[in-house]
């Protein structure tokens, strides 16, 4: 499941910049490419990928964390895809995104304040300073993206 995961996020991902591609040079195919990778990326990878982290998973935080992820995995790129294509409502599937990222922030370093675990520690830590730089990220195309429309 491991590979047939991998392959599909890179042909989803490809799909999504080689649609990004077309979308910006106004070539014919753009949205159809972006929206299916957008769809594989958003509906089909980030269940696979949710299902393999919950198989690993060694508590129920951790399931939680990867269903919060899946999520915000699932809104944050949708949203974007709406906002592309000029669609309504991707200013609001872009702020809730955001919010559900900036929510696990906090969760994330308490959680992991309380590990005794050094590497278990450091891993919390590191999805928290993962997540602050993808919603950072994500903030900055939202408002390049809406300055621009």
């Amino acid at each position: 499941m491991k590979k047939s995961t991998f392959i599909l996020g890179v042909i989803s991902t490809f799909l999504v910049l080689i649609g990004g591609a077309f979308k910006i040079q106004h070539w014919p195919g753009a949205g159809i490419c972006l929206t299916l990778g957008v769809v594989l990326f958003a509906f089909v990878y980030s269940i696979m990928l949710m299902i393999d982290k919950n198989a690993l998973a060694q508590n129920s935080f951790q399931k939680f964390v990867n269903v919060i992820t899946m999520v915000a995995m699932m809104l944050i790129p949708v949203s974007f895809l709406f906002k592309a294509q000029h669609w309504p409502g991707a200013g609001i599937g872009i702020f809730i995104g955001n919010f559900i990222l900036l929510a696990m922030i906090p969760i994330l370093f308490a959680h992991g304040s309380k590990e005794s675990d050094p590497v278990k520690k450091l891993n919390f830590n590191n999805e928290a300073i993962l997540l602050v730089l993808l919603t950072a990220f994500s903030f900055f195309i939202w408002l390049v993206l809406h300055s621009v429309s």
